[in-house]
This record gives C-alpha cells, structure tokens and sequence, in this order.
C-alpha cells in the first residue's frame, strides 16, 4: 500500500529560527542599553554636574584723574617749601597757601568724575567755595569743590569713574572761572592730589 508523507521545509524553518534569534538578541540588547541609562526620575549628583570656579583676584583702582577733558592745572597744590605765589590765593587781601589743585578747561564746565570708588560722606553749599563733594575711600578722603549740578548724596555708594557733578565756579577763586578744586587727605593729612594718579590705595598706605 502507497503511503504520502509531507516533506518537512526546512529552509522555512531555518528562516524563522534565524528571526527569533535576532528578535530575542534585540530584545535583550535595548534591555541591557536600558539599565545602563540613569534614570529620569534619579536626580544627577551634584559631583557629576558642578564645574569648579576659581576666582581670580579683583585688580586693585588705580587713582584715575577726575575729569575725561584735557584739563591743565591753573592753581597748584602747595607744599610749603616752594614760597610761589603762584600756588597761593589772595582772598580780601591776604594771599593763602592752596590746600588742594585746581583744574580747569578755557572757563567752561565739564564733568567732574570719582578718583577712586567709595562712599559719600559729606554733601554741602559752601558760601565760599561752592557745592562740595567728599568721598571716602579707606584711609583716603578726596574733597570736590567749586561744583555745580551734585548727583550724589550722603550714603551713596560711588564707583571709579562716576559723574559727581559739574565744575563751576566759586566766590573764593572767582578769577579762575570754571574750575574744579580737589582737596586729598590720607589719614587726616592733606597730600599732594598730584601724588595719587596712577597709584592704588595700597600703594598710597
């Protein structure tokens, strides 16, 4: 008697055993990708987020002159050595020593600028010389005078290079018309405001 028997394909089977393999290797693959990922619910350390910072050391002021105009010097400071009357005021008759440097531009206002950062510690209308300004910066106190327009007042905290106001004229120094007078004290001392520029509070200790 003539039996038919069905003859297995193997190459179907082959084929489909081969996809398993590749759909199982898949599989376990994203699995493992999968645990290697932190997850979105874990909160990064901070170790693995924060970039170090070094801070650099702020470069000390340097005394800048206080006005940006090509000012001249028209009544300079004196020292007591030097008996010149050109660094001398004669006010109501009697000349006296100039305390301070007197800076001026052909008689015209122009802004008058902070020497160094500090603080405002005194703000007044004097009759004799004008609308001053005094700023302290550590054992430094530079005296504005002969001003008009003020900006500042008592408290604020002023930076180099600021707008204190305009320079003006004053009863005292009348013949030198607009004009700025600096007064520069170091620990009570007045010095010299030529002696400053260019030099750190530091450097002037």
């Amino acid at each position: 008697m003539y039996t038919y028997t069905k003859k297995k394909n193997h190459r179907k089977v082959l084929l489909i055993g081969s996809m398993t393999l590749i759909l199982i290797a898949a599989v376990l693959g994203l699995s493992y990708l999968m645990t290697q990922r932190p997850s979105a619910d874990v909160p990064v350390s901070a170790e693995e987020t924060t970039v170090p910072v070094i801070a650099l050391p702020k470069e000390a002021e340097k005394a800048k002159r206080p006005y940006k105009v090509e000012a001249n010097i028209v009544l300079d400071y004196y020292d007591g050595q030097e008996k010149d009357i050109r660094d001398m005021t004669k006010f109501e008759g009697t000349y006296r020593a100039n305390q301070g440097i007197d800076y001026a531009l052909d008689d015209q206002e122009f802004d008058v600028l902070a020497i160094f950062s500090g603080e405002v510690v005194d703000v007044k209308e004097d009759p004799l010389f004008g609308q001053s300004c005094t700023i302290k910066s550590d054992q430094l106190t530079i005296t504005y005078q002969s001003l008009k327009d003020m900006k500042k007042s008592v408290g604020d905290q002023v930076s180099q290079g600021d707008a204190i106001s305009l320079a003006s004229t004053n009863i005292y120094n009348k013949d030198l018309g607009n004009h700025l007078h600096i007064v520069v004290e170091k620990d009570g001392v007045r010095i010299d405001p030529e002696d400053i520029y260019g030099k750190s509070l530091q450097e002037l200790q």
